[in-house]
Order: C-alpha cells, then structure tokens, then sequence
C-alpha cells in the first residue's frame, strides 16, 4: 500500500484507495435544508437521528436502501431474542478480537525482551510507540 498525497482539499492526505471514510455531524444535519445537493446523505444523517417510528416511516420511503435500513432496525428492536442474539455476536467479536490483539501483544514482547529492535516489532505487528512503551 502506498501513502501519497491526496487532490480533495479537505483533507489533503489519502492514507489508502481501498477505504474511504466519511464523519457526519448528525447535530449539523438537524440545521441542514432539504434542498441540499447531499440530499441522500442528509437522509442517512436523519435516519441515525430519528427518535420515532414515524419518522423511520417518512425517511423509508425516499429510497429503497433506506426502506430496507428501517424494516431492518424496527425488526431487531422488536424481536427480544433477535437483538440477544445480535449482541450476542457483537461480544464474541470484540472478545476474539482482545483474544487475538493480546496474543500478538505477548508474541511483540518476547520478541522485544529477546532483543529485536523495536523498529522491526513496530513493523510486523503495526505497532505504535505508545504500544511499545505499553509493552515494556
């Protein structure tokens, strides 16, 4: 993967071409006009917003993503067992995630008491320093 600078003025760096990420302000959207050329993006902001089923309803029908997004979520907020077993899967997730993250925390620090330089450690495991010191 290649870093290189970036044309988009806001923010003048692209770390990669594979992932692209955008923050949205859901308290600015509140502000925003309907006639804003992101219309579909303020829908999406609207929709992370929404307080009620009604206003799931009217933002359901301006697109059939939105549609299927909010039959989807009322569908996971009513069904008990369905929302478990959804944060069930979640907890498994994070939990293999510590699971594995520690594993190459213990394997980063042997490799470290058995003198490798930091910088090669810092290499194979995407580590930061603040991890290295964390380490030691």
């Amino acid at each position: 993967m290649k870093f290189r600078k970036s044309s988009r003025p806001e923010s003048g760096v692209l770390l990669t071409d594979n992932l692209e990420i955008h923050t949205l302000e859901v308290p600015k959207a509140r502000k925003l006009d309907e006639c804003n050329e992101k219309s579909e993006l303020l829908n999406w902001m609207k929709f992370f917003d929404a307080k009620t089923e009604e206003e799931l309803g009217m933002l359901a029908e301006k697109s059939p993503a939105m549609k299927k997004a909010s039959l989807r979520l009322m569908e996971l907020s009513a069904d008990e067992k369905a929302r478990q077993l959804y944060e069930a899967g979640l907890k498994e997730q994070r939990d293999s995630y510590t699971r594995e993250r520690g594993a190459l925390f213990a394997v980063a620090k042997n490799m470290l008491e058995d003198g490798e330089p930091v910088e090669k450690v810092m290499r194979y495991f995407n580590l930061t320093l603040e991890d290295i010191e964390l380490l030691k």
